[in-house]
């Protein structure tokens, strides 16, 4: 029990990291445009912490920030441009269409392709962190994956929901409930991972 190699203190350590590396997300998150590299550096670590694989955190979330910006920056942009257009839709859909069957038809399927889109958003970070693929790519298999697997699709949103509900009420924990979040994510993308990529070289390490 004692014993600092048993498995319950790895457990605990790779918790106590999940914490931390959710507070590094934070800030570095805070200028925005960052959010993307940010997202892509938490999930890096976290699924090798899946793998037993991790090392310290400062280095190695700074390490991944700088060697993914470009391309996390650029599928940032892109789910934030989506995104704003689906919110436009939906809000068009409930104030400016006229009331009915076709309101209610319209906001239907926006609803589905809002959901969609939350669920495909959910694979894009963690996907570059893992592999060299191009941006379309990524957001192609994003979408095959999150409706490919929608039992865990759902789960991960149930989870993420959880955690912001947690945040709600205590916002200055809202970074390691993130944190948090993307450890208990990591072992269900791992699954889904090893499903689609059991002979895709992982992306090497600098």
């Amino acid at each position: 029990m004692f014993n600092p190699e048993n498995r319950f203190w790895g457990f605990l350590n790779k918790i106590s990291d999940a914490l931390f590396i959710g507070i590094l997300w934070y800030i570095a998150c805070i200028p925005v445009i960052t959010a993307g590299a940010a997202t892509t550096s938490l999930y890096q670590f976290t699924l090798k912490q899946t793998d037993d694989e991790e090392g310290y955190v400062w280095r190695s979330f700074w390490k991944a920030f700088r060697r993914n910006f470009i391309q996390a920056t650029i599928l940032w942009l892109i789910i934030l441009a989506a995104g704003i257009f689906v919110a436009a839709d939906l809000w068009a859909c409930m104030t400016i269409a006229p009331a009915g069957l076709v309101r209610i038809i319209s906001l239907a399927l926006l609803l589905c392709l809002a959901l969609a889109y939350v669920l495909t958003a959910l694979y894009v970070f963690p996907i570059l962190s893992r592999f060299d693929l191009p941006v379309k790519t990524i957001l192609t298999h994003s979408l095959v994956m999150a409706m490919g697997n929608l039992p865990v699709s759902i789960t991960m949103l149930v989870i993420d929901a959880a955690f912001l509900a947690l945040s709600w009420r205590a916002l200055l924990l809202f970074p390691v409930f993130m944190g948090l979040a993307a450890f208990v994510n990591s072992y269900l993308l791992r699954h889904v991972f090893s499903r689609y990529w059991e002979d895709h070289g992982e992306k090497p390490e600098p």
